[in-house]
């Protein structure tokens, strides 16, 4: 799509869940030895109640939530630094506004990840600065599962029903936060901005 659009642009094949590719994607990226944005959008999500909870499963939210961004994102740092952009390279992490001290019954290893990389947003906006800033967005509802948990009618009107502006969001309204976190706000870093409709004060 980029593409036709008359935009350059390659994709490249990364497994989160295999940390030791992760680690060394560096490698892979090869001649794009400058990097203006890194967005880590990817990861898992699925409820898991006590009694359910299995190590490997546990594990797995870690992995591909919270591991491996950080590890993407040191393999990443010298090309981030090389930013040429307003303000300097950016890094943005999506994150979750339940995983900021209102955890949802019956998620705890999502939430659970989903606060490490909360952590990691704050911990690399020190370590990366003053080159690059770092990040987060916390959506609250931006585009309800097509299918399986959460995707039936009542279940979303009962969300809905806690937001003040008494609607869910869009995907659209996510990417701008990014678009605005990456190019814009040139003196925000260690930030995480909710878009949630103000969910998280109801």
């Amino acid at each position: 799509e980029l593409k036709e659009m008359g935009v350059p642009a390659e994709a490249f094949a990364l497994d989160l869940g295999d940390l030791e590719s992760v680690r060394r994607v560096d490698e892979r990226y090869g001649e794009h030895r400058r990097l203006d944005v890194l967005v880590h959008n990817a990861s898992i999500y699925s409820p898991s109640g006590l009694g359910e909870i299995d190590a490997e499963g546990a594990m797995a939210f870690m992995r591909i939530n919270a591991i491996a961004p950080l590890l993407l994102t040191q393999a990443l740092a010298p090309a981030l630094r090389a930013s040429d952009l307003l303000g300097g390279g950016a890094v943005v992490a999506m994150c979750d506004i339940h995983s900021m001290g209102r955890p949802r019954k019956g998620f705890a290893p999502y939430s659970m990840s989903k606060a490490a990389l909360i952590e990691m947003v704050q911990s690399l906006a020190r370590e990366l600065a003053p080159e690059v800033r770092t990040n987060g967005v916390a959506p609250g509802v931006v585009a309800f599962p097509e299918s399986g948990y959460e995707s039936d009618e009542e279940t979303r009107q009962a969300y809905v029903r806690r937001v003040p502006l008494e609607r869910s969001g869009t995907v659209e309204d996510a990417a701008e936060a990014i678009r605005w976190l990456a190019l814009d706000a040139r003196y925000t870093n260690g930030q995480i901005v909710r878009v949630d409709g103000g969910r998280w004060l109801a």
